[in-house]
């Protein structure tokens, strides 16, 4: 005898309750059909969708690049507006003609203006530089309270004390040069400052680790120390003017 239904009976293994799913053998047959069918018919609609799927990956792809493109002209765009930005405050300050040729004067003016110029302060060298022995500048000796001066334009960037340096400062004259000023009595200019060549910046002291009222200068291009004397030539020796004195009595 065949059956004509069939049961499928679930038990809750958390509870007591059970149900039960009755069908007859041509529901199973026709529910078994209709999903081997539907999953044959899944595999032909991938099989057949996937260059779609492919062509969509590479337009996802081509339109990223795109935005990356445009991200990056964008960007662009943007500097070139600030370069033009930069170019009208350069034009401003050092003038152009109408011709767009430069004013010579001005750009002379603000070349010579941040280069090392003005001597430091009077006196004599009693110690010279000697990159050797490490010591990176000149010491200029003279009276406590003789007036010191900028070199040149520029934005101090240290006003300060130390025990070695005593009063310091160190201005930036903003085209790869820097100057020194060690053991000083006051400091007439503060962190963030701006001086112009010959202002008085200090008065020469003694303090920090220091023998004697004198000025401990230096210079320094894009990270070098300079000799000095290569801006400051007519500087004496100390020892020089003793030999002339002795020579004279």
């Amino acid at each position: 005898m065949k059956l004509s239904k069939y049961k499928i009976l679930f038990i809750s293994p958390f509870t007591d309750k059970s149900w039960q799913i009755e069908f007859t053998r041509f529901t199973f047959i026709a529910s078994l059909s209709a999903l081997a069918v539907s999953l044959i018919l899944t595999l032909i609609l991938l099989f057949m969708s996937s260059p779609i799927i492919k062509e969509y990956f590479r337009i996802s792809a081509i339109n990223n690049e795109i935005k990356q493109q445009q991200e990056i002209i964008s960007n662009i765009d943007e500097t070139i507006d600030e370069i033009a930005l930069m170019k009208t405050y350069i034009d401003s300050i050092i003038g152009t003609e109408e011709s767009h040729n430069l004013n010579e004067k001005n750009v002379r003016y603000m070349i010579t203006n941040n280069i090392p110029s003005v001597k430091p302060a009077k006196g004599l060298i009693s110690r010279e530089y000697d990159i050797d022995t490490k010591h990176f500048g000149i010491d200029i000796v003279n009276e406590v309270s003789t007036p010191i001066f900028s070199i040149a334009d520029g934005l101090v960037v240290f006003s300060d004390f130390s025990k070695d340096f005593g009063n310091f400062l160190i201005i930036d004259h903003q085209n790869g040069y820097l100057s020194h000023y060690y053991h000083n009595e006051d400091l007439f200019f503060s962190k963030g400052d701006k001086v112009l060549a010959g202002d008085i910046i200090a008065k020469m002291g003694n303090t920090g680790m220091s023998s004697g009222p004198h000025l401990h200068f230096e210079i320094w291009k894009d990270g070098t120390p300079i000799n000095p004397n290569t801006f400051f030539e007519d500087f004496k020796l100390k020892s020089d003017k003793l030999t002339t004195n002795e020579d004279s009595n």
